[in-house]
């Protein structure tokens, strides 16, 4: 049996950095950045949302989306309980729609973004992407052929639903974006199977104004933080770090 996966807390130097994974991911979709940066000795904190990292899909369809931003936050006051003054924040599809909001209301952030996120509206395959999710955890689970497709059916008006919520909360990011006083990373798979990559674009129009860095990856799929990319993501990232205004004391 495979373990669960579990958030992930690596405490190095004053410089702390917080990792949000995808809709129906887990701290795994953002592992390996976090070993990357904790080589340049960033501290690297990556949660696990509420209701994710379990076998049930169910789970994860029982939650309010406003709960994940909760746990965004939540996360943010970790880290400064810590003793972290100061927070870099990005995330991975769904977990950047939080961490670009963040970025805007939390004064603690001093710079971040998203990695193929749906901020800005996008033709998206998300719902078909989650039912091959729930057939994954369902055998996992141990569920019959029949069984798993019964559950499937039962909960797509559910998917649906929460879709809908997940692009409320996307459209409150978005209605946020002339608020971000500090520098955003931008990034962007070009073989997107999940959401249309031009929505970037849009986002960086928006954006104009700020200190903006947006980085484009033309061979990389959807989850570009394991995938063929992921090394040059992670170059891009700590380069962008690197050159935030860390306060060292």
């Amino acid at each position: 049996m495979k373990s669960l996966p579990k958030p992930l807390y690596a405490k190095h130097s004053k410089r702390a950095v917080l990792l949000l994974h995808a809709y129906s991911g887990s701290p795994n979709d953002v592992r390996m950045l976090a070993r990357y940066l904790e080589k340049s000795e960033y501290t690297v904190y990556a949660p696990l949302f509420t209701g994710h990292g379990t076998l049930a899909p169910q789970d994860i369809l029982a939650q309010k989306t406003e709960t994940w931003w909760e746990d965004t936050k939540q996360a943010i006051h970790f880290l400064k309980a810590e003793g972290f003054s100061q927070v870099a924040v990005f995330g991975l599809s769904m977990g950047g729609i939080f961490a670009v909001r963040a970025l805007a209301e939390q004064s603690e952030i001093i710079g971040g973004g998203c990695f193929c996120s749906p901020i800005s509206p996008v033709e998206n395959h998300v719902p078909e992407n989650f039912e091959r999710y729930e057939r994954y955890v369902l055998k996992l689970a141990g569920e019959s052929e029949q069984e798993i497709e019964e559950t499937v059916a039962a909960l797509r008006p559910n998917v649906y639903q929460q879709l809908a919520e997940i692009q409320n909360q996307a459209a409150i990011t978005e209605g946020k974006l002339s608020d971000i006083q500090a520098p955003v990373f931008l990034a962007q798979a070009g073989q997107d199977e999940m959401i249309d990559p031009a929505g970037v674009y849009e986002i960086a129009k928006k954006l104009a104004d700020k200190r903006v860095t947006l980085q484009w990856y033309p061979n990389s799929k959807h989850v570009i933080t394991v995938g063929e990319s992921r090394k040059l993501l992670e170059k891009d990232v700590l380069e962008f770090l690197e050159n935030l205004p860390w306060n060292e004391e």
